[in-house]
């Protein structure tokens, strides 16, 4: 094989890897902290039990994060996915330590 094929190769097999790693450990800190954020706010708010709603959001929660692993081989570039998966955590744990 020519060097540019090795190259364009080993490239190719380490996107496929970042995203297979962002698929799955970045989609499941976003699901958590997603999960955890609507749990306190359906006790807050009344609506169930603080047990009963991460019960409920821990079932719910494969929906989710099977959209995000279905984005992120989806997206053409890895830099939208990282800021958004990061940004939207980080908003949404900080929503959910004021909340708490």
């Amino acid at each position: 094989m020519s060097g540019t094929l090795q190259q364009t190769d080993l490239s190719y097999r380490w996107n496929i890897a970042a995203r297979s790693l962002l698929a799955f450990i970045g989609g499941l800190i976003w699901v958590s902290v997603f999960g955890a954020l609507i749990s306190v706010l359906f006790d807050r708010i009344g609506l169930m039990p603080m047990v009963q709603a991460a019960h409920v959001m821990t079932l719910f929660s494969f929906l989710p994060w099977c959209g995000i692993a279905m984005w992120v081989f989806y997206e053409r570039t890895l830099k939208k996915l990282v800021s958004w998966l990061s940004i939207s955590s980080l908003l949404m744990y900080l929503v959910f330590v004021l909340v708490k």
